[in-house]
């Protein structure tokens, strides 16, 4: 939705603010000398980012999380201390969910496959792993 406000300054000029806010979405504010202006860019701000045109998200739908994983593998876990334990857990989100591009990558799909791992017996003949370990997976 979005609001438009008449402002002045100390000499006397008057600019329109304009703010659409949509849940889900951070604010967006700009300001116009005509308020046929603001009205313009308001509905198109507002249509574009129901469309999903406004917010730059290609570059999230371009790489997926396996390519995350690799690259994090590949330069960061080399300079940490215990970078063996977290590849091997880094590696279980990549065989989960290595081939989601970023962008479809949700709290509530990430919340499923945190379960998946809590709940699913281990190899090692554990029946399941401890919340501390389905964390530090999370962490990782």
């Amino acid at each position: 939705m979005a609001t438009i406000r008449k402002r002045e300054d100390s000499e006397g000029r008057v600019t329109f603010q304009v703010q659409v806010r949509l849940k889900g979405y951070p604010p967006q504010v700009a300001s116009f000398a005509r308020l046929t202006d603001a009205k313009k860019w308001a509905a198109a701000t507002e249509a574009a980012i129901r469309e999903g045109r406004h917010f730059k998200t290609t570059e999230a739908k371009r790489h997926t999380l396996g390519e995350l994983v690799d690259r994090y593998v590949r330069d960061v876990l080399p300079t940490k201390r215990d970078g063996q334990k977290q590849a091997g857990q880094l590696n279980w989100w990549k065989s989960e969910l290595g081939a989601y591009a970023l962008a479809d990558i949700t709290p509530a799909l990430l919340a499923e496959t945190r379960d998946k791992l809590a709940n699913n017996p281990q190899k090692s003949g554990v029946e399941r792993l401890s919340p501390a370990t389905v964390n530090r997976y999370l962490g990782a």
